[in-house]
């Protein structure tokens, strides 16, 4: 499965990372919010490490990130 940069929106649909992978609110590197900035790292992270990483492993990423999340 083929993973692109620009697959990777926030909830009103705009880009968080550059066309080369990179945090960038709307496609355009260093742009957004402190919090956008955070958002566009950890995506980053996840683009550049996740295709190499096996179910199992990415379940374990998605059970931490779980712990942060509140009702």
């Amino acid at each position: 499965m083929q993973i692109k940069a620009s697959q990777f929106i926030d909830r009103d649909g705009r880009r968080v990372l550059t066309d080369e992978g990179k945090p960038g609110r709307d496609g355009r590197e260093g742009a957004g919010s402190t919090t956008e900035q955070m958002q566009g790292e950890i995506a980053a992270a996840i683009y550049a490490h996740g295709p190499r990483m096996n179910n199992a492993q990415l379940d374990e990423i998605i059970g931490w990130v779980r712990q942060f999340k509140t009702n």
